[in-house]
């Protein structure tokens, strides 16, 4: 018997490839800022508007899983490439056949929804989970090893027992100990996109469980929505009797056209959310202005009257006035070390002894990290007239670089 080609899976694999290189960050956005969101929501100060800007990857992949399913899971997410290449080069160079048993398997997914409620309860009580214990960030920076030994241990360690069980069992994180599949789980249940089964046209082969990514009991069920579903397809071309089909909207539709729509989806949705994020963020940089420069006049004006006043009252004002300029006027330049030891040069203006403007000048970070950080963290600086501001969740180490690099200039503007 002829072997059918899989097109559909070497179209993936392509996709995969592409996005691996072109987001290969944004899984990691994502869950951070989920975390985000969550600590918005326990101080009770979560505005979508707002706070778009800074959640614009886990927003689309939300609302992109909700829409079409497991698709950013099965196609786009550059770990899950990560464990796929792993298992494949076990299985057709190493000869590796490893199977998990059903009920076993069935019982360690329940492990990720474990590992995202002790997420959850570390955020809620102010915690934060242990420095350096990311295996994600650690495969972000695989190519800064040193880096990665002395700053991500943890992370790198457990990086190396997922890819050990990735060897045996196909998408071994994404199965069994992934939080952001834990939430995609949830709310893919909702989308209009479902696999077809019938299992009255079934054989006896059970080719489609025996070579499902996420090793789910396809022979038992007539369709299948979201949940632990990844839309890999795989299903359908492994079946002899070309069984499955994907289903939209109570439609079957060709399996091609249908992972082309999703990309067309990912694509729309996450242009928009560019587009979206960056007048939110002019829009935000413009009202922080205002308020400064409101707050500036305020504290002018109230100088003024005390002045006219009392003169001893602005004799403490000028000295607290004074305490306050610690920076001479001028521009200056400094430099930091931000993600994969990617080197940032930053100049910072200073007028009337305040910081006024800090600009990029050049950087080697990664870019996608980096802007992420550049459109937050200069505002937060120049509002606060201070380097001690907090890091961007899901950019740490490019926050980093640049605070660095801010600092290294006001050190010489002292």
């Amino acid at each position: 018997m002829t072997k059918r080609i899989k097109k559909i899976q070497i179209f993936r694999h392509i996709i995969q490839l592409i996005l691996f290189f072109l987001l290969p960050g944004m899984y990691i956005l994502a869950f951070s800022e989920l975390k985000s969101i969550f600590q918005m929501i326990i101080k009770g100060n979560f505005n979508f508007i707002q706070a778009f800007p800074g959640l614009m990857e886990f927003t689309i992949t939300i609302v992109f899983t909700i829409l079409i399913g497991r698709f950013f899971c099965g196609w786009f997410c550059a770990f899950g490439t990560f464990n796929d290449w792993v298992h494949i080069i076990s299985k057709k160079v190493f000869r590796i056949n490893f199977k998990i048993g059903e009920q076993l398997d069935s019982m360690l997914k329940y492990v990720k929804y474990i590992i995202l409620f002790f997420i959850l309860i570390l955020v809620f009580t102010g915690g934060n989970t242990i420095n350096g214990s990311s295996p994600w960030d650690a495969f972000a920076q695989i190519t800064n090893f040193s880096t990665v030994l002395s700053s991500l241990t943890i992370g790198f360690i457990l990086l190396v027992l997922i890819t050990l069980g990735d060897i045996f069992v196909e998408r071994f994180f994404c199965r069994y100990l992934c939080p952001l599949g834990a939430v995609f789980s949830l709310v893919s249940r909702m989308s209009i996109l479902k696999i077809n089964k019938p299992s009255d046209k079934c054989g006896k082969c059970r080719m489609c469980t025996n070579n499902c990514s996420m090793g789910l009991k396809l022979y038992s069920v007539n369709s299948v929505r979201g949940g632990e579903c990844i839309n890999c397809l795989k299903c359908i071309e492994t079946c002899p009797r070309r069984n499955p089909h994907v289903n939209i909207m109570d439609e079957d539709v060709n399996p091609a056209m249908a992972s082309s729509f999703a990309i067309v989806i990912f694509a729309g949705i996450y242009g928009l959310g560019n587009f979206g994020s960056s007048i939110l963020t002019q829009r935000g940089v413009a009202s922080a202005n205002d308020v400064t420069s409101g707050s500036e006049n305020k504290i002018s004006n109230n100088a003024a009257s005390s002045n006219s006043t009392n003169s001893n009252s602005s004799a403490a004002a000028d000295s607290n006035t004074s305490q306050k300029t610690k920076y001479k006027d001028g521009t200056y330049t400094g430099t930091g070390t931000g993600f994969s030891g990617g080197t940032t040069k930053v100049s910072v203006t200073v007028s009337g002894g305040k910081i006024a403007d800090i600009k990029t000048i050049s950087t080697d970070d990664t870019p996608r990290f980096y802007q992420y950080a550049e459109d937050t963290i200069p505002n937060e600086i120049i509002s606060a007239q201070s380097s001690s501001v907090d890091t961007v969740s899901g950019a740490t180490y490019s926050s980093r670089g640049l605070i660095e690099a801010v600092q290294d200039a006001l050190n010489k503007a002292v």
